[in-house]
């Protein structure tokens, strides 16, 4: 009969916990590292990725303050909840007006954004949701067909048009229920990207004209950083130069709220995100803000009221249709 030595259970026991904490504390360095190298995006588009997972480095930190917090570790326990307070300041906004009891004016607008990712989106299942929602502007990218051949499949779009730019990757359609005027499209230097403007003027429902800027922002990987940037910059000056002061900007903008990429497309066009009436939900890849992103988008000027922000049932796309329904004052700005 073999006698086990207690010492030695003991040690090993002791030896399994110091591993233990050791991988903690690499895991709490990497946070920290991850959080601090968000603020550098200025120096390489790689560095700039990391501030559109602010959402996934929060519940990391969390899961590891608890952690932390459970085995006494204090100098872990510290160094999570800095990455955890750190990364959970930007998200407090979406987190605080998501269904949100503030009285608003009756809407009187219905906008529905969508990237249908090519051939990917079920025509069937997409037809339903424009004849179930029913919206007033509809705001397309990544269709497979050009928009008089999708407009023929889907016959519950808005019967006015503009946009479909010559078979751009990066490029925005708008139906639109009432006829829209002013029609420019704008590219960026190397021609892949492009922003679409128009005025919206013969609405029954509001007095004076709306702005309507579309886009699909590239990807802010390598040449695609400086393809975006420029999208955005003009689609920021398109929305700070509407006439009226009355705009509605929306597409899918390969950026998260919390960039600093859309912080100044809100300050430089003078725009107000609709987001956080829906809260902290996804939009790309999955509606769970830990797995998927909050990339697609409707903003719109300071004057307009946000009855509601939510997401339509997906259709096939690995987006989900963002619906709003917005309160344009009957009067001109």
């Amino acid at each position: 009969m073999q006698i086990k030595d207690p010492n030695s259970a003991v040690e090993v026991v002791a030896t399994s916990g110091r591993g233990a904490r050791f991988l903690l504390m690499l895991v709490a360095l990497a946070l920290a590292l991850a959080t601090a190298a968000s603020y550098l995006g200025t120096w390489w588009w790689g560095l700039a990725l990391i501030v559109h997972f602010r959402p996934h480095l929060a519940a990391a930190s969390l899961v590891s303050l608890g952690v932390a917090l459970l085995w006494r570790t204090r100098l872990i326990g510290a160094l999570c909840l800095v990455a955890f307070a750190i990364n959970t300041a930007p998200l407090l906004h979406y987190l605080g007006m998501a269904g949100g009891a503030e009285a608003v004016p009756s809407a009187n607008l219905r906008v529905l954004e969508y990237n249908m990712h090519g051939a990917a989106t079920d025509r069937a299942a997409f037809r339903e949701l424009i004849e179930s929602e029913q919206p007033d502007i509809v705001v397309l990218s990544e269709i497979a067909d050009n928009s008089t051949a999708l407009a023929e499949q889907i016959t519950g779009l808005p019967v006015y048009r503009s946009g479909d730019p010559p078979h751009l990757l990066y490029s925005a359609v708008v139906f639109s229920r009432w006829p829209l005027t002013n029609l420019r499209i704008e590219r960026t230097t190397d021609g892949v990207g492009s922003v679409l403007s128009a005025e919206l003027c013969a609405s029954e429902r509001w007095r004076g004209c709306l702005r309507i800027v579309a886009l699909h922002a590239a990807p802010p990987f390598a040449a695609g950083a400086v393809t975006q940037a420029q999208q955005l910059e003009i689609a920021a000056r398109l929305a700070a130069e509407a006439p009226e002061r009355r705009v509605l900007l929306a597409g899918d903008l390969d950026s998260t709220p919390w960039s600093p990429a859309f912080r100044k497309l809100l300050l430089h066009g003078g725009l107000v995100d609709t987001g956080p009436r829906r809260g902290l939900t996804a939009t790309w890849l999955s509606r769970v803000p830990f797995v998927g992103l909050l990339i697609d988008h409707v903003l719109v000027s300071p004057g307009i009221a946000v009855a509601d922000n939510r997401l339509g049932f997906g259709v096939g796309s690995n987006h989900f249709p963002v619906i709003v329904d917005l309160a344009i004052p009957f009067g001109a700005p």
